[in-house]
């Protein structure tokens, strides 16, 4: 006998005949379910039953070779929904749910940390604004407070102090205007707003560090944990990095400037993020490419551990690492010195003689 299984129904036929039916149920949900559990090839228990009643079984998908069916090339007959009593518009409704699980099911931990990495490039620059116009315009009252005091503590001392007289550090000498008491109200403000957004980054940056050292622990361990979630959004997910040649992961983050080299002919890039970790742009120029090259390649080691295998391998390729660098910096301590090139003197064209 043949098994087939259809949207509503699994069938055991006979000479193309239907012998035995397990139908599902009349609901959208139900129906949802049973599709979901056949794209997970998964064995429905409608087709147990029915692989239980005949002593031989003959189906169309692996799906139920896997169970215990023979495998044949039998083109089963086109069963009508509405000669069982289903209609199209149940078929639609389920289809509708299915696609809906799809995409719920679609949205993974990468997802939410690529909106992260994003929001966090936002916060920074938005950070970056509102620090440079309240130095500008608090620099009007006193500008000698910006160069002894870190960013943090600036904007501290502005949102809860103000004017320069109540301030803790001696401001009498300042050569700064005076600062009315409408424009020290609107300068807390700011400066209080440029603390709110500063505190927000922080907070973006402590939930990506967590979320990293979840989804991606030897990358994160190897590169930071910042550059690691940077890394797996340009690339899209950890098995996406994984499977990328370390070439390919060397440059994320410089695709512009690598479609630039192949359309104009400019310089091609030697390094993407990479470029933010303190090995790479502590180097001298000419060691920047082997150290990025080096990194790459330990980066994608450790991002098929953690899509794969699931091993701690972080502390080992770190040292490996270290000793890579190490010879790279041995190997390249000078800068290379490249020959002039050398353009041969222009002929003079030869004149004509003329013909007579």
């Amino acid at each position: 006998m043949l098994l087939v299984t259809t949207w509503f129904g699994s069938f055991l036929l006979d000479d193309g005949k239907v012998v035995h039916q397990r139908l599902f149920p009349k609901d959208a949900d139900a129906l949802a379910d049973r599709l979901v559990r056949v794209e997970d090839w998964k064995v429905l228990d409608e087709e147990r039953e029915l692989m239980s009643i005949a002593e031989e079984v003959f189906v169309t998908e692996p799906r139920l070779e896997r169970a215990g069916g023979n495998r044949t090339s039998q083109r089963p007959p086109f069963l009508k929904p509405e000669e069982f009593g289903y209609g199209r518009d149940l078929l639609h409704a389920a289809m509708v749910d299915l696609a809906k699980r799809r995409m719920r099911k679609a949205i993974g931990p990468e997802d939410h940390l690529r909106q992260a990495v994003g929001a966090l490039d936002e916060l920074q620059h938005e950070e970056n604004v509102l620090l440079e116009r309240l130095r500008e315009w608090y620099g009007l009252h006193f500008p000698e407070l910006a160069p002894v005091v870190d960013t943090g503590t600036y904007v501290d001392l502005i949102a809860m102090y103000g004017r320069r007289d109540r301030m803790p550090i001696d401001g009498r000498e300042s050569i700064g205007a005076n600062l009315p008491e409408r424009e020290e109200a609107e300068l807390k403000a700011f400066a209080g707003l440029a603390k709110l957004v500063q505190g927000q980054r922080k907070a973006i940056e402590s939930y990506l560090e967590r979320s990293i050292r979840e989804i991606a622990p030897n990358v994160s361990e190897l590169a930071g944990p910042i550059l690691a979630a940077r890394l797996i959004a340009l690339a899209g997910t950890v098995e996406d990095l994984a499977r990328a040649p370390a070439g390919t992961v060397q440059l994320l983050g410089a695709e512009r400037a690598l479609f630039r080299h192949l359309r104009t002919g400019s310089p091609p890039p030697k390094h993407g993020v990479l470029f933010q970790h303190p090995w790479v742009h502590g180097a001298p120029p000419w060691q920047r490419g082997a150290i990025a090259r080096a990194f790459a390649a330990k980066v994608s080691l450790a991002a098929r551990a953690d899509a794969f295998t699931k091993r701690k391998i972080a502390p080992e390729l770190a040292k490996e690492l270290r000793a890579a660098v190490e010879d790279i910096r041995r190997r390249k301590a000078e800068k290379p010195v490249r020959p002039k090139a050398s353009f041969p003197g222009k002929r003079r064209p030869q004149q004509k003689r003329a013909r007579h």
